[in-house]
């Protein structure tokens, strides 16, 4: 009885602090990114060699490989690549804001971008921080509920310097280090269904990847 009364707590507590304080229909794209990249919780229900990290409940995980994770809504699929090899050497990056495109503002400062692209049947978010991108194609109705689950799942990111210290003395970094970019050179979801079919094979998902 204690066990469940804690489960049903800490889901209560996790759905608060996540998603408790984002209003999504009345809060700008600034607000939402301010609250969720500011906020200091630590919690985690998706664990990989190298990091681990959170996805709000409505999302699945289906692993690609070490570096590359696709995260799927009902809707969306969300492809999630992981730079181990730049964190781990501390790699600085510029990021620098496109005006020239539907949205783009630099996250914490500089400290990341978000990026929304109009393509001719829907909007492209890419968004990179704390040494990770996630991008996903959405109808314009969802973009705020896609950055949302987008900065969740990448300010949660939590990596582990000796793992990864181990995998760069294996070679496994140097030999799996490859992003799944589907979105490249896409202009509608038809392009993308395209290259979706072409970089990700279903006989190479793990689909006892833990969730």
């Amino acid at each position: 009885m204690k066990n469940k009364v804690l489960k049903l707590f800490v889901l209560f507590l996790s759905l608060f602090v996540l998603t408790g304080c984002v209003n999504m229909q009345k809060d700008s794209l600034e607000d939402i990114t301010k609250y969720v990249v500011t906020s200091k919780r630590e919690l985690y229900n998706n664990f990989n060699r190298g990091y681990k990290y959170y996805i709000p409940r409505t999302l699945t995980t289906k692993l690609v490989d070490d570096l590359n994770v696709i995260i799927k809504s009902d809707k969306y699929n969300y492809y999630l690549y992981v730079d181990l090899v730049s964190y781990y050497n501390k790699v600085e990056f510029k990021y620098d804001v496109d005006k020239s495109i539907y949205y783009s503002k630099n996250i914490k400062d500089k400290d990341g971008l978000i990026n929304i692209t109009k393509l001719s049947d829907g909007y492209l978010i890419n968004i990179q921080y704390k040494y990770a991108k996630i991008e996903v194609v959405v109808d314009e109705k969802d973009i705020k509920e896609a950055v949302t689950n987008s900065l969740i799942i990448v300010n949660s990111i939590k990596y582990n310097d000796e793992t990864i210290r181990a995998m760069l003395d294996e070679g496994i970094l140097s030999a799996n280090e490859r992003v799944v970019d589907v979105f490249k050179n896409a202009t509608n979801k038809g392009d993308i269904q395209e290259i979706e079919d072409e970089y990700v094979d279903e006989d190479d998902i793990d689909n006892d990847y833990i969730n």
